[in-house]
C-alpha cells in the first residue's frame, strides 16, 4: 500500500499573514495531503463537509477554526456555514448535546463549506464518541470530506509505566483516529500538535505522542501549528491573558489562534489538486495478532457468558476489585518476548460505568503495568488501546497477563456492565491493526 506521511511546518508570523498569502488559493503543484479531496471539491463547484473534533482551544468564535473556515472560504471563493457543538454552557457541560443553530461565515460562492465543529471544553479525544452525544455530534451529520484530530491538552494524565512512556496516550490517540474510521471507513484525516504551553514543558507528552502517532499512522496529515508559537517567541499575546495554555482567542486579541489558523492552511495550500487520498482504517488492517484472546479464561468476581456465535463475552463485574483476563501461556510469551507490540480492545460499555485494560510485563528490566485507557468514556462502543510496548526479551519467570476491569466514576455508584468485549488483539509493532476484523 502506498503511504503518505507528511509534516507541515507554519512559521508565518501573524502580521506577515496577509502578505504571505495565507488566503490564496492552493497551487496545483503540490503534495497529496488529508486536504487535498475536499479541497478540490470547491474548487470544482461542489459543495464539502469538514468535521472538526476539538478541545476548549478549538472552540471560540475568535479561534482557529472560524479562522480557517473564513480563510478557506475567502482562498476557494465558497459559502461557509459553521455549527458548533452547543452542551459548553456558563463554564460547564450542561447544554444540550447537539449543535448550534449554525452561522453562517462566508455568504456568497460558487460551492458550500459545511464544518461541524463538535468542541467540548474539558474533554479528550474520545468523548464525542459517547452515545449521548454520538447520536448527534457524529451519526447524524453527512458523510464527511476530512476530518481533524486537534487535541492532547486534557489527555496529559495518561498513564505512564516509567518515565517517558507513551504507550498509553498513543493508544488514546489511537482510539481517535479509529472510531473515527470505523464510522466513516478511508476518509481523510488531520491531526494537529496544538501549541506549546507558555513557558512550561508540560505539553511534551502530548506533543511527542501526537508526533509518533502520526508517524505510525499511515496516510495521516499532521499539522505542524506548535513550532510556530516557539518560533514566534511564546510571547504573552500569543496566549489569553493570565493563561499559560490557550492561545489569545479574543475579538481584540486573536495572535495565537491565528498562528494555529495559519498552520492549517499552509497545509491546505501544499494540497495537491485533483490528488486522490485517503487514511485507512488502521482496525479494518488484517492482522493474525501475536496471542489468542477468546476465552479470557481468568475471572475474578465477575458473572460473564459467550455469544452464540463465540464472538463477544458478556461481562459484569461484582465489584471495583473484579476482573477478567487472561495469563499468558508459556509460548505466548515466547511470541511476544523481545518485541514491541501494541494491544487493543473492542469492547461496548454500559452507562455510567467506565472501563480499563491492564498489560503486566517486564520491561527494561523491571516489572510493568501498561493502562490501556479509556478517560471519562462511558456508555458506547469503545477501543482501548496501548500502543508500542516494548516487552524485554527475558520475562525471567515473571507472571505476563492482560486484565480488563471496571473502575468508580466519581460521585456515582458502582457500575460493574453488562460490559461487551468484542474483540481484544495483540499484534507486533508500535501501529495496532486488526481490531475490527
Amino acid at each position: 500500500m502506498h503511504t503518505n506521511r507528511r509534516r507541515f511546518l507554519a512559521t508565518v508570523s501573524v502580521l506577515s499573514l496577509g502578505a504571505a498569502g495565507w488566503m490564496r488559493a492552493a497551487d496545483a503543484a503540490g503534495t497529496a495531503n488529508a486536504f487535498s479531496p475536499i479541497r478540490t471539491k470547491l474548487a470544482q463547484g461542489k459543495d464539502a463537509v469538514l468535521f472538526i473534533n476539538g478541545d476548549s482551544t478549538s472552540y471560540e468564535p475568535n479561534g482557529p477554526y472560524f479562522l480557517f473556515a473564513k480563510a478557506i472560504g475567502e482562498a476557494m471563493d465558497c459559502k461557509v456555514v459553521l455549527h458548533r457543538w452547543g452542551e459548553w454552557e456558563m463554564g460547564k457541560p450542561t447544554g444540550p448535546k447537539q449543535y448550534e443553530p449554525p452561522v453562517t461565515l462566508r455568504a456568497t460562492g460558487r460551492a458550500t463549506l459545511t464544518v461541524y465543529l463538535a468542541t467540548l471544553p474539558g474533554a479528550s479525544a474520545t468523548e464525542m464518541f459517547v452515545n449521548d452525544r454520538r447520536a448527534h455530534a457524529i451519526d447524524a451529520i453527512p458523510l464527511p470530506d476530512c476530518c481533524i484530530l486537534h487535541h492532547g491538552h486534557n489527555m496529559l494524565g495518561a498513564f505512564q509505566s516509567l518515565p517517558g512512556d507513551r504507550t498509553s496516550l498513543r493508544g488514546w490517540l489511537f482510539a481517535a483516529i479509529g472510531m473515527t474510521s470505523m464510522k466513516w471507513p478511508g476518509v481523510p484525516q488531520v491531526i494537529t500538535n496544538q501549541n506549546p504551553w507558555k513557558r512550561v514543558d508540560n505539553y511534551k507528552r502530548a506533543l511527542e505522542s501526537i508526533q509518533a502517532v502520526a508517524a505510525l499512522h499511515p496516510s495521516l496529515t499532521l499539522v505542524d501549528s506548535h513550532t510556530a508559537f516557539i518560533t514566534a517567541g511564546l510571547t504573552d499575546d500569543l496566549y489569553r491573558n493570565n493563561d499559560v495554555i490557550h492561545p489569545s482567542d479574543g475579538p481584540t486579541n486573536h495572535k495565537g489562534a491565528a498562528l494555529v489558523a495559519a498552520a492549517l492552511m499552509s497545509t491546505w495550500n501544499s494540497a495537491a489538486a485533483d490528488r486522490t487520498f485517503s487514511t485507512p482504517s488502521w482496525p479494518a488492517m488484517p492482522d493474525k495478532g501475536l496471542a489468542g484472546w477468546a476465552e479470557l479464561p481468568d475471572w475474578k468476581n465477575v458473572e460473564a457468558a459467550r455469544s452464540p456465535d463465540g464472538r463477544t463475552l458478556e461481562v459484569t463485574f461484582r465489584d471495583p476489585e473484579a476482573s477478567v483476563g487472561k495469563i499468558f501461556s508459556a509460548d505466548e510469551v515466547a511470541a511476544i518476548s523481545g518485541k514491541t507490540i501494541s494491544i487493543s480492545a473492542l469492547v461496548n460499555v454500559p452507562p455510567k460505568m467506565r472501563v480499563a485494560g491492564s498489560f503486566h510485563c517486564k520491561c527494561e528490566g523491571e516489572p510493568r503495568v501498561f493502562i490501556l485507557r479509556s478517560g471519562a468514556f462511558t456508555n458506547g462502543t469503545m477501543l482501548l488501546v496501548c500502543a508500542g510496548i516494548k516487552v524485554d526479551a527475558d520475562q525471567g519467570g515473571m507472571t505476563v497477563e492482560l486484565k480488563l476491569s471496571a473502575s468508580l466514576v466519581p460521585n456515582e455508584p458502582f457500575v460493574g456492565g453488562p460490559l461487551l468485549i468484542r474483540n481484544v488483539k495483540i499484534t507486533e509493532g508500535g501501529l495496532p491493526k486488526g481490531i475490527g476484523v
